[in-house]
């Protein structure tokens, strides 16, 4: 009989987010072992383009992998950003120029402790609140044993404005990055001069990084922006100032892994990012179809993602309708097929056998502009370590940059721990381990896709 993924409870499948104490309870049912159907053999080990041959019969039962609901723990938050000024209706270029310079040139302390803000350098002054440990402070002057700081508020309770700490409870700490946001469609241009280039245009609400050392030059910003992970990709260049207005920094939640160091890839396809934790009821049975939907995308093929995997679960002879099911392998190649895009290396030349790929090879189709998806064991990819789930997961190799990898990873989430789940990085060394999938008989199995 085959078996099913494990239910977390009564009526309750799929996953839970944010469980007790920091914890994410996940269904990560991804996918099952694979037994081979033809499609796209390589010759030899390397994985290389060929012509699709006739289907081989499959076992009549296959038996996917019984994957049980996990805890997975997230990392407690580190990093520290410091909130400025909400944009300001009416503010002329001038302003919004004069603004970036004071922010840019200003020193900030953050508090190693939890720290009373007084009203005066004197313990016997008003205490206005008590600040916790880790806020970011700018500083003012210093009297004595004091630091004259500015406190930005916690756009909750805590109002911001000006105060005085013990310059024992805090340290000097890196000027927080500064952001823009696009008040309209706006070009990034090469550099600030009027015979610079035109570059991306980036939408309206596109979230900047201001880049330091000289970032102004006229009424021109240097600014770098991580992108959205679908129609706006990561790039770098100078924004007009009367396109841009000031914005609270980016948390390092909404940051991908890779940047800024992704704007130096040597390749980074246009992949474009899906999630599979998208609030339906399969969310956490649907890393294989989340995976493959991303990268039919880059050939220009949308599928929508209920329908992508009735199609997948249908190539495998499984109820469409059974939220708990993974897929295989051989199904999410044999989908990719049947809408025209190839799938290149998956079997040995007999066409039953998996190929077992070597990071060299993954390297080589994504410098060749093939996405590659990937069977990798969960826990082995970089900040999974402490995970409790030991099974299999799907992702997809987007780019190159240096000696690493860039990968899409269908779970990303809010925490710091997670973040962005596209533009992620990994070593070689990471990828050789994580393709050592946790069911042997399908370690290091992939395919490359081609048009």
């Amino acid at each position: 009989m085959r078996r099913r993924t494990r239910r977390l409870g009564p009526g309750r499948t799929g996953l839970l987010i944010g469980g007790t104490a920091g914890l994410v309870w996940v269904v990560a049912a991804c996918m099952g072992p694979a037994t081979a159907l033809g499609l796209s053999p390589t010759t030899g080990r390397a994985p290389a383009a060929a012509t699709p041959t006739a289907a081989v019969a499959r076992p009549s039962n296959p038996t996917p992998i019984a994957i049980p609901a996990v805890l997975v723990p997230l990392a407690t938050p580190t990093s520290v950003s410091a909130p400025v000024p909400p944009p300001t209706p009416g503010t002329s270029v001038g302003d919004l120029l004069n603004g970036l310079r004071t922010d840019l040139a200003t020193q900030w302390v953050q508090n190693s402790v939890d720290t009373p803000l007084m009203s005066g350098p004197d313990d016997s002054t008003t205490l206005f609140t008590t600040l916790p440990q880790g806020t970011a402070l700018k500083r003012l002057d210093t009297r004595g044993d004091w630091v004259s700081v500015y406190y930005t508020g916690d756009g909750d309770t805590r109002q911001p404005g000006p105060g005085w700490v013990h310059a024992t409870d805090v340290t000097s700490m890196v000027t927080p990055s500064v952001w823009l946001s696009t008040s309209a469609s706006a070009t990034l241009w090469s550099d600030a001069t009027s015979s610079a280039t035109a570059g991306q245009v980036v939408p309206t609400g596109t979230r900047l990084e201001v880049e330091t050392p000289n970032p102004i030059q006229g009424t021109r910003v240097h600014v770098q922006t991580p992108g959205d992970g679908r129609s706006v990709p990561p790039a770098e260049g100078w924004v007009e100032a009367g396109q841009a207005t000031r914005t609270d920094p980016l948390p390092a939640s909404g940051i991908p892994w890779a940047f800024p160091n992704v704007l130096k890839a040597q390749v980074r396809l246009p992949v474009r990012y899906r999630t599979q934790l998208d609030g339906s009821s399969y969310a956490g049975a649907n890393c294989g179809p989340t995976a493959l939907g991303m990268a039919l995308e880059a050939f220009d093929v949308k599928i929508d993602p209920p329908d992508l995997r009735s199609e997948v679960l249908t190539a495998q002879d499984d109820d469409a309708s059974n939220d708990e099911e993974g897929s295989y392998i051989w199904s999410l190649a044999q989908v990719a097929q049947g809408h025209g895009v190839k799938p290149l290396g998956l079997y040995e030349t007999d066409g039953t056998t998996f190929h077992q790929w070597t990071v060299d090879e993954v390297k080589q189709q994504v410098a060749n502009h093939h996405p590659v998806i990937v069977q990798v064991r969960y826990r082995s990819l970089p900040r999974r370590e402490d995970s409790l789930y030991y099974g299999d997961h799907y992702v997809v190799i987007t780019g190159l940059l240096g000696n690493d990898l860039l990968y899409d990873d269908p779970i990303g989430g809010p925490s710091p721990n997670e973040g962005p789940g596209w533009d992620r990085m990994m070593s070689p060394d990471q990828l050789a381990k994580a393709m050592n999938a946790s069911d042997g008989r399908y370690a290091y199995a992939a395919f490359a896709l081609s048009k």
